[in-house]
């Protein structure tokens, strides 16, 4: 893997951060336990390892 410089680095967070916001804001709930946060976190993680 290359080296990210900062900006690189800053734009893969705030990317990660809307795929958590398009995913909760896709669900019809309007509250979440810890659990299912976790669940969907881990969703994206392991979404990531496959790219």
């Amino acid at each position: 893997m290359d080296d990210m410089n900062k900006d690189e680095i800053k734009i893969v967070k705030n990317s990660t951060i809307y795929e958590i916001r398009l995913m909760l804001d896709s669900e019809e709930k309007e509250t979440y336990t810890k659990e299912e946060i976790l669940k969907l976190l881990d969703t994206i993680a392991r979404a990531k390892e496959t790219e």
